[in-house]
């Protein structure tokens, strides 16, 4: 198994761990009968962030190449995804009215999905990036015109990751401006 593999593998294990970790948290800190108080509310919450962030963050770290402007976006999408915990959860307590620490229960479950969802186009690699690794294969691959997967192996000019399907001189062709792109850059 490859480390990507492994990788979306574990990635795919963060919802079970953070049903897990949230349902425990939950039993440890809200006992039997009644709407918790918010203050524990806020705390099972504040578990599961670190949780879903430790996780996610060691996780990826070794692949994305970080920088001040992702460093800076993963800030701005951890204070965005915080925002939009308290929208929602203010939403639903001025639309259906329940108690406040079930209002808050379903505002803190948007957190999670907008960071994560967040992090993943901070962190995306950037063109320039990916032409600096596309560099370290050196000139002798092929990659898809359309999508950049690397077809070299391949035994059809038709591209497994986009569908798109080239003549050979189409692939040629595209891959000596790829060549020209990389030696300007």
């Amino acid at each position: 198994m490859t480390k990507l593999v492994a990788r979306l593998i574990l990635a795919m294990l963060i919802l079970p761990v953070a049903g897990a970790v949230l349902l425990f948290t939950a039993f440890v800190l809200i006992p039997g009968g009644g709407p918790p108080q918010p203050s524990r509310v806020l705390t099972i919450w504040a578990i599961e962030y670190a949780v879903i962030g430790t996780y996610w963050t060691l996780l990826w770290r070794s692949t994305v190449k970080w920088n001040r402007v992702r460093i800076a976006g993963t800030l701005l999408v951890t204070i965005g995804s915080i925002l939009c915990g308290f929208v929602g959860g203010s939403f639903v307590f001025e639309v259906a009215r329940p108690p406040i620490p079930v209002a808050m229960l379903i505002g803190g479950g948007l957190v999670p999905i907008v960071w994560v969802l967040g992090t993943v186009l901070v962190w995306k690699e950037s063109a320039q990036e990916r032409l600096e690794r596309l560099k370290t294969y050196g000139t002798d691959t092929v990659c898809c015109p359309v999508c950049g997967y690397n077809m070299t192996g391949l035994r059809e000019a038709r591209c497994p990751e986009c569908g798109g399907n080239f003549t050979v001189d189409e692939l040629l062709t595209a891959q000596q401006n790829r060549e020209e792109e990389l030696e300007q850059s």
